[in-house]
């Protein structure tokens, strides 16, 4: 597995949505071994992902990254991470070691 190094990125163009009904996104734990975290959706509608190509400012490394908008960001785990206090989507990158599943 390869890691992108810390550096700004670009864009290349729009990000494509990857439509799926069901999503579970897991996250790994500190542990000796491998752990992870995973947790879905109820309301899948209200999650979208995206696959976002970019390149990098400085080694000029082209990567693809999943982006996950959460479209209400009301709920209690999003609400600090917005300024719209749950009126405006979240979206954030996935970290490397990261995974989402989709159907």
């Amino acid at each position: 597995m390869s890691t992108a190094s810390l550096q700004n990125y670009r864009v290349l163009e729009t990000p494509k949505e990857i439509k799926s009904f069901r999503k579970v996104a897991c996250h790994p734990m500190p542990y000796p071994y491998a752990v992870f975290f995973c947790h879905y959706d109820e309301d899948s509608s209200e999650t979208r992902v995206f696959k976002v190509s970019m390149i990098g400012e400085n080694t000029k490394d082209k990567v693809d990254a999943a982006a996950v908008c959460h479209m209400d960001s009301a709920s209690a785990a999003l609400l600090n991470l917005t300024d719209k206090q749950g009126k405006s989507p979240m979206c954030h990158f996935f970290s490397a070691g990261d995974l989402i599943w989709v159907q």
